[in-house]
């Protein structure tokens, strides 16, 4: 009888724990999950504007500190063709872009092969704008990005009103702006 009570306190123990560590599992990954596009009732996307983004050059910002302005956000990665043939295209529109507008880019840094890819990327194309680095990945899966480069055109207020996947031009980005 006494085995019996060992061995049915010991499976309860592992149970506890296991459970314990699944909690504990769950509470880090929610943390580390970001919502930073939001599902409105009407179908359309809007972004988080408490979105963190890192800087190439380590500051820290939000999107808040761009609310108000149409956003255009570019999601690339080094070592992607298209993202290399759109890169001067973009780094011309950033130099004349509205002053209602901001562009900005993340890289995916998680798929890079460091920090120093990114950098070199910059250098070798002489790039203005700002790069934020997506090191875990979460930008990318919170912004359900599927392939790069990708870029997304929010208006003034949040709303996601174009998801172009794949290489964009200077001709095209000032096109949609325009619209908005």
């Amino acid at each position: 009888m006494k085995v019996n009570k060992k061995i049915s306190l010991i499976i309860s123990l592992v149970l506890i724990i296991t459970l314990i560590g699944i909690v504990v599992k769950n509470g880090f990954t929610n943390n580390q999950t970001i919502n930073a596009l939001i599902k409105n009732e009407d179908g359309t996307e809007r972004i988080a504007y408490e979105t963190k983004l890192i800087g190439l050059d380590h500051s820290e910002t939000t999107l808040k500190d761009y609310k108000g302005k149409i956003l255009v956000l570019n999601f690339w990665a080094s070592w992607c063709g298209p993202c290399i043939d759109e890169a001067p295209d973009l780094n011309k529109f950033y130099k004349k872009k509205p002053k209602n507008v901001e562009f900005l880019t993340v890289n995916m840094t998680s798929k890079e092969k460091g920090v120093e890819s990114v950098e070199k990327f910059a250098d070798q194309y002489n790039i203005k704008f700002p790069i934020f680095l997506d090191k875990k990945g979460t930008l990318q899966k919170s912004f359900e990005i599927i392939g790069y480069p990708t870029t997304l055109i929010i208006d003034s207020d949040g709303i996601v009103q174009y998801r172009i996947q794949g290489e964009i031009n200077r001709e095209q980005l000032n096109t949609l702006v325009s619209k908005l």
